[in-house]
């Protein structure tokens, strides 16, 4: 993963966390080491919507500063993720189903790794 987000960022790839959890995600997020790999986090706890609720898919692209239609969600639940990333106008991968790898993901919007 480390080399793929590393590829991502080089490319000018803007990523983003997206997630039904509450405020302990950005510690969590630190304590993995990672957390420098996103260039935004919406969690739902801080924008006042969970997925599927397209509105916290809008915040993140909000916070990237993209459209939704730029945009691609990768997730590994179909109504949450790929319904919800869809009701906001974004692109979505079902993880497992349309998409099995970090590399595949980035080989998919054209990045090499």
């Amino acid at each position: 993963a480390k080399y793929v987000f590393e590829a991502l960022r080089k490319a000018g790839v803007k990523t983003a966390v997206v997630s039904n959890f509450d405020t302990r995600l950005r510690p969590l997020l630190q304590a993995l080491n990672c957390d420098h790999w996103f260039d935004a986090v919406a969690v739902s706890a801080e924008v006042a919507a969970e997925k599927p609720n397209p509105t916290i898919f809008l915040k993140a692209c909000e916070f990237l500063g993209v459209k939704p239609e730029e945009a691609v969600h990768i997730g590994d639940d179909r109504r949450n993720d790929l319904w919800g990333a869809r009701d906001a106008g974004c692109d979505a991968w079902l993880w497992g189903s349309d998409v099995y790898s970090f590399k595949e993901v980035a080989e998919r919007i054209g990045v090499k790794v």
